[in-house]
């Protein structure tokens, strides 16, 4: 039980070192001890007499009453476990102590109000009152440096004699044997937990029969997913540690808090049943809410899987994450025990030779909510498509392409093939629109009525304005011919005296329309989908988000035009072509071809990365060339039209041509700014973190990319059944419904399934006969245990007498509590 990135308590420091306890001389940590040689000798001599006087002695001065044991508040023992806890985890009543582990007193700090006395006529196992109480034998006082007790010690050191001095102890005092671990790293672990993990099949049963707790929680630090440990914190309504549902659940010692889950996880089959037998229930659930088959899922226990199965452990159960141990095993990517629980949950129809037909049952494999239509994230269909190991792509095989294949024939490919055909003719307006943009031809214009055409660019414009209805006559560089109104400017866009121009601004109109109904459609899907699912959605299609983003962009091209922006909206019209094209590479990804996945990834994976340098550098140079000064032009004349970053828009460009090795006309002309130094700086750091680093970085990885998509077989399933989601999510719950009742077909319990006729090795038959029967024994088993359950309900009888008496501190008295049926 080793845990190298364990949070190590102060307790733990002090078992590790050389701790004082009193505890430790009779039984140490290394093997050796007071009642250890003891036990030695007696075994030797065969004369116990000295061996149980020293018992009696030693031991009895530890215990609570003799041995009788003591009932303590949960409270107060989550009080205690806190106290190890820094500073701002620690609890209300211990914030005010300077050092809690030191000053916390239970007797004195405890609250008197909070106890409540074991009333007369209620059994001491009454279930309802052992959540507010734990009885404790070993007094908390006296304990071992991690709260552990001699009973504890004996079961670590897992020798011949320890175990026979363990036995003797017990038949002492038997209340020792439920004592736990009291200290946060190991809290809850008991005797049994140990055995286990000592792999000692015949203490195990000794300790089940001498009542043992079977149903005995460890949740200490020590045994928490690795992610989880700087999540915990405590809470006095309850005994557990609450923890954050987000968890890989990795753990040295995740095995799953209960002593049956721990046989199972340790492969102890024979524990396990011992346990069983007993009356452990395999369906308990941890603070992450996992059962025995969720933690043999984890652990990628195939063996002991089928074990817990055949003697009657639930399949459908959910953990805390709402998984249930098949999309569990989707999402950790455990291959081998996904399709062995596909193969267990399936129903077999015929067989004929080498041909069955099986039926599969959707509610945990499809996306699609059997009762609802909504998306469901957790299915095992959503988990492996969207799954980012490559064990996911060994698991799109089987059922899951089978159904993808059903999904795609029944709806999908209608709805892909019309998105598709939608877009080109949408693409190819767009071509239109730009295309016959007037281009900048240079020329006269003459007009009439005052007319004044104007050209943003700093040329050389002449205008003879006469305000009579004389000719005007511009000599200019425009961008074409234009019309006017007397004392307005109308920009050459709007020019419509030409056929191209006709045809232009009718594509435009078009191209407007489709850009908002594509909007709408996106916030339709998002409305039915919600916000987080849909951009998680977008996520995973990045060519979409670049083209729902140029349709967004589309929409500021009106109030351009009107506001005769020409410049900025040729910028916009680049910048919605550049961000529109892409779109095509969605659905490219059906295609199994690596050039197609290559650029897909390079979009989604490398470009980001690389022109995030040019935004981050381009404030910088035009900051800088704000204060350039051309020496050759005189004082008072404008010198901005040689200035190389006159604009954000063309420090951008001087940027990537920098980036190209093209820098020989900007760094000369760093020496004509005020920051001359700065300028050269920042060029330096710039030329070697891109031209160099960056694009040599690049080109790897596009090599790289491209190699590993080329030896990945199923990568080009998965960008295909990735398509296949994303278009059933712009898909309505209504219309999703009625889409899963054609391709799945009724069960004999009503349920809904895919049903596939199988072509068979006689390997798969033999594994097909094996899962029958373990099916057959796994029915029976649970139907015995609901009959015994059912004939074992009576109620329970009075407890001793003598509770009350071993409460912590004064009470107040109790008026009724309700007896409680023996279960």
């Amino acid at each position: 039980m080793g845990n190298t990135e364990s949070n190590v308590t102060s307790g733990v420091k002090k078992q590790a070192g050389t701790s004082e306890q009193p505890l430790y001389k009779l039984v140490g940590l290394k093997g050796g001890g007071l009642l250890v040689d003891m036990m030695k000798r007696a075994t030797q001599t065969k004369q116990y007499a000295e061996l149980d006087h020293a018992i009696k002695t030693k031991i009895e001065p530890f215990l609570y009453n003799k041995g009788k044991g003591r009932l303590i508040p949960i409270s107060q023992l989550v009080l205690l476990r806190n106290c190890e806890r820094s500073r701002t985890k620690l609890l209300p009543l211990l914030k005010n102590m300077e050092d809690p582990e030191s000053e916390f007193d239970m007797d004195r700090d405890g609250n008197p109000g909070d106890f409540q006395p074991a009333p007369d006529g209620v059994q001491e196992d009454f279930h309802d009152y052992n959540k507010k109480y734990r009885d404790v034998c070993w007094d908390l006082k006296k304990r071992g440096a991690v709260g552990e007790t001699c009973l504890h010690l004996c079961m670590l050191n897992a020798t011949s004699i320890h175990a026979d001095l363990a036995k003797r102890l017990l038949k002492f005092y038997p209340k020792l044997i439920n004592d736990i671990y009291m200290s946060d790293e190991y809290y809850g672990e008991s005797v049994l937990h140990v055995a286990i993990v000592n792999e000692d099949p015949a203490m195990v049963k000794y300790l089940l029969d001498s009542g043992s707790n079977f149903h005995e929680r460890c949740f200490g630090n020590f045994m928490c997913p690795e992610d989880q440990k700087a999540t915990r914190t405590d809470s006095l309504d309850h005994e557990y540690v609450n923890l954050s549902t987000e968890t890989n659940y990795e753990g040295y010692v995740y095995w799953g808090e209960y002593p049956l889950s721990f046989a199972a996880c340790l492969g102890q089959e024979e524990s396990y049943r011992l346990m069983l037998a007993k009356g452990a229930n395999p369906d308990n659930q941890d603070t992450n809410g996992n059962t025995v088959l969720h933690m043999l899922v984890i652990h990628n226990k195939l063996p002991m899987f089928d074990v817990a199965y055949e003697v009657g452990a639930n399949l459908s159960l959910k953990n805390a994450k709402c998984l249930t141990p098949l999309t569990l095993a989707a999402k950790l990517a455990r291959v081998e025990l996904f399709f062995h629980i596909l193969n267990i949950e399936r129903e077999i129809y015929w067989q004929i030779g080498s041909i069955t037909c099986a039926a599969y049952p959707l509610s945990q494999i499809d996306t699609i909510d059997i009762e609802t239509g909504n998306i469901s994230k957790n299915s095992a269909l959503n988990l492996v498509v969207f799954g980012e190991k490559d064990e996911h792509l060994e698991l799109m095989d089987g059922v899951l392409v089978d159904l993808l294949v059903a999904k795609w024939n029944t709806y999908v490919k209608f709805r892909f093939y019309r998105q598709f055909i939608s877009f080109f003719f949408y693409f190819l307006i767009s071509v239109i629109c730009f295309t016959l943009r007037p281009g900048p031809p240079t020329g006269t214009t003459t007009t009439t009525n005052g007319i004044v055409v104007l050209n943003n660019n700093n040329n050389n414009i002449t205008s003879v304005v006469d305000n009579s209805n004389n000719v005007t006559t511009t000599t200019a560089t425009t961008t074409a011919t234009s019309y006017s109104f007397p004392g307005h400017v109308i920009v050459t866009l709007l020019s419509y005296d030409k056929y191209e121009d006709k045809i232009r601004i009718i594509s435009e109109l078009a191209m407007e329309i489709g850009s908002v109904l594509y909007l709408l459609g996106a916030l339709r899907e998002a409305k039915f989908l919600g916000i987080h699912m849909f951009i998680e959605n977008l996520m995973t299609a990045p060519s979409r988000v670049l083209f729902l983003g140029s349709c967004c962009i589309m929409q500021f091209v009106p109030w351009l035009r009107i506001t005769c922006k020409e410049e900025t909206e040729d910028i916009v019209a680049v910048i919605i072509m550049l961000t529109t094209a892409p779109y095509f590479l969605f659905f490219c990804r059906k295609m199994n071809d690596p050039v197609f996945l290559f650029l897909f990834f390079l979009i989604k994976k490398i470009f980001f990365l690389i022109f995030f340098f040019f935004f981050f550098t381009k404030p910088t140079y035009y900051i800088i060339f704000l204060s350039f000064d051309n020496p050759k032009t005189p004082d008072g004349v404008d010198d901005s039209g040689t200035n190389p970053m006159q604009s954000p828009v063309e420090s951008i460009m001087a940027m990537f041509l920098m980036s190209l090795t093209n820098f020989g006309e900007y760094y000369g002309a760093f020496e004509k700014t005020e920051h001359e130094f700065v300028a050269k700086l920042m060029f330096v750091v710039y030329m070697a973190i891109v031209a160099i680093l960056l694009v040599n970085m690049l080109i790897a990885m596009m090599g790289n990319t491209y190699q590993k998509i080329a030896e990945t077989r199923n990568e080009w399933q998965r960008q295909w059944a990735r398509i296949v989601l994303v278009v059933e999510r712009g898909v309505s719950p209504q219309e999703r419904l009625k889409k899963l009742m054609l391709y799945s077909q009724p069960m004999s319990d009503g349920r809904r399934a895919l049903v596939l006729r199988l072509h068979q090795t006689p390997e798969d038959k033999e594994e097909m006969k094996e899962i029958l029967d373990m099916k057959r024994i796994h029915n029976r088993t649970v139907q015995r245990r609901k009959a015994k359950e059912n004939k074992n309900v009576t109620f329970a009888g009075t407890p001793k007498n003598g509770i009350k008496n071993r409460l912590l501190g004064p009470v107040p008295p109790l008026k009724s509590i309700p007896s409680k049926p023996k279960i």
